[in-house]
């Protein structure tokens, strides 16, 4: 499977902050993710969520999440 274009990531992130603060939580991702089209395993969800969540305060400051996958391109 051919990873999503950057930009198409963003997109995804925007629908799914209705506050457009820039955040979701942990808890909100882990749900659509899971229950909502190709379900993720628990492992797949870790492996995201330990760069992606902030551990102070369990959110996912998305546009700080996608810059560091660019930096590991």
């Amino acid at each position: 499977m051919e990873a999503a274009p950057i930009e198409k990531l963003l997109e995804a992130f925007q629908v799914l902050d209705y506050e457009g603060k820039g955040i979701v939580t942990k808890e909100f991702m882990a749900r659509i993710m899971m229950e909502e089209g190709e379900p993720f395993s628990l492992e797949e969800l870790e492996e995201m969520f330990s760069c992606a969540v902030d551990g102070s305060t369990s959110i996912i400051p998305y546009e700080y999440y996608l810059n560091q996958l660019i930096i590991d391109i």
